[in-house]
């Protein structure tokens, strides 16, 4: 079976646009037809068969009618097309990376096709593309469209850069974390998926919807991750480990600051980023059944209540006013995040609120008190196993009692070393020092969670982190957390004899 299709090449003719795509050997070939005769209609069809290298020429000499010229143009970025009423086909896109979707304003429909991308990141048989160019061709007969009213709806779409931190794998599904793709890997089919992306993850949905519900294969489609995504190699003495960040954005209830704040009434929240850090022993198997990964995943994202910011109200100096728009006496909003919150990792989840508590003008304490109450609320119903665990750190207030910043991120890891092992992390090997050795001392309160099979260590729970914008803030504690998350992935592979990484360290990763 082909996987994703790679190096697609999109022909044009009067009454059609046929696409061609490879698999990674460039031996077996796929067609995909659209029609372009009612510009309005979304007409798709895909030969069930794969074709040959020689079969896919004869095939495009057929529809030339029996000419060997193929007409070239370069990839358009505007969708207009150049055939001046010549015949046969014309290559209008060559070794693209497949596509992104298909859009419609007020007439015909737009292909929208990655056709540059560069790979930023590579672990296990996997890697990672990042987004460099898009075109979007206009399936109409006539090309693009001369309406005033198109042209502007045109506009405002391409003002999305999507050559900006958006990312995407042909054989690793982004959207969810090593631990979800391994769990659900097929492992006596050569750790086929068995679970669909995380939609919350993935942006291009909407696009690649109207081809979903014309049955196009999934093997043309590329789902992209927005956010960021960088690794690094270290080099050791007597191994090389790859230390990968990915940062997966929500689409859901995304905006920019000030416009979006606080959380729908299904519980997805304002500036939500999931971030992992994976990291591989490059020494050992590419197989994540074989190789030695360990993986950590926090989370970030606006305080789970219907509340704003006006930016109106911002005035010359001075922050916008906080407004807690709907006050709910049963924590609905706060109810349905937590709930996903649980489904997706289980418990504990383990809240750090970095907002101000005491000021002299009530600003930010605002969201502190509701945020607490809503959450005492909420335990009232739960098992206390399931408690949400509230942990309020007034980071701004601490630096200022100091005047030493380290001490604050001193306190951030005592703090962080608790969640860690309350949270564990995962990992793919045997566990020398959570199995075969002593691990008490170095970590007395952590309890290794494994797999149904006993071969895998698992991170159970989510610690989730927010201030009022969830940036600056929030990076000092996600910092914190993940800096002691990697000691402890680095001390369970026997790098480290202790699970700690000082701040004054060598090591600069």
């Amino acid at each position: 079976m082909l996987g994703r299709l790679r190096r697609v090449t999109v022909y044009e003719t009067a009454g059609r646009f046929y696409l061609v795509g490879c698999d990674t050997s460039g031996t077996r070939f796929k067609v995909l037809k659209i029609d372009r005769i009612d510009s309005k209609a979304l007409l798709t069809g895909e030969p069930e068969c794969d074709y040959s290298k020689d079969e896919i020429l004869e095939l495009l000499a057929t529809i030339t009618e029996g000419s060997s010229v193929v007409y070239r143009t370069s990839a358009s970025t505007n969708g207009k097309s150049n055939r001046k009423g010549s015949p046969g086909l014309i290559e209008r896109i060559s070794n693209a990376f497949g596509l992104l979707g298909v859009v419609r304003f007020l007439e015909g429909y737009y292909l929208i096709v990655v056709t540059k991308a560069n790979i930023i990141a590579s672990f296990g048989y996997h890697s990672i593309y990042k987004i460099a160019e898009v075109a979007m061709i206009s399936l109409a007969m006539d090309g693009l469209s001369t309406s005033a009213e198109e042209q502007r709806y045109v506009k405002i779409f391409q003002s999305v850069d999507l050559s900006t931190d958006f990312y995407f794998s042909y054989t690793y599904d982004l959207s969810r974390s090593l631990q979800e793709n391994v769990l659900s890997a097929d492992w006596n089919n050569d750790g086929l998926r068995l679970l669909s992306s995380d939609q919350k993850f993935v942006w291009n949905t909407f696009l690649l919807e109207p081809l979903r519900n014309n049955l196009v294969s999934e093997r043309w489609f590329l789902e992209i991750v927005h956010g960021y995504v960088g690794q690094q190699l270290i080099d050791l003495p007597f191994t090389k480990l790859s230390l990968t960040l990915i940062g997966r954005r929500s689409s859901e209830y995304a905006g920019t600051r000030f416009l979006k704040r606080g959380a729908n009434l299904q519980g997805s929240v304002a500036n939500d980023v999931e971030t992992e850090q994976v990291l591989w022993d490059v020494s050992s198997s590419p197989n994540f059944r074989l190789g030695r990964f360990s993986s950590f995943v926090q989370r970030r994202g606006s305080v789970p209540l219907r509340w704003s910011q006006d930016p109106a109200t911002r005035g010359v100096v001075g922050k916008p006013l906080i407004l807690v728009d709907i006050h709910e006496p049963h924590a609905q909003t706060a109810a349905a995040h937590f709930r996903d919150l649980r489904a997706k990792y289980g418990n504990p989840i383990i809240v750090m609120n970095l907002v101000k508590r005491r000021e002299k003008r009530r600003h930010e304490s605002l969201l502190h008190d509701q945020f607490l109450k809503a959450v005492r609320y909420l335990n009232q119903f739960l098992p206390p196993s399931e408690h949400i665990a509230y942990m309020s750190f007034d980071v701004a207030r601490c630096n200022k009692a100091s005047n030493v910043s380290s001490n604050v991120l001193t306190k951030m890891e005592e703090i962080a070393f608790k969640a860690v092992q309350a949270h564990g992390w995962f990992q793919s090997f045997p566990m020398p020092y959570t199995r075969s050795m002593d691990h008490r001392s170095a970590l007395p309160d952590f309890k290794p969670v494994f797999s149904a099979n006993g071969r895998f260590l698992l991170q159970h729970g989510i610690s989730r982190t927010n201030c009022v914008d969830c940036l600056d803030r929030t990076n000092v504690a996600q910092f914190g957390i993940g800096r002691v998350a990697l000691a402890c992935q680095l001390y369970a592979m026997g790098v480290l004899d202790y699970p700690c990484l000082s701040l004054h360290s060598d090591c600069r990763i």
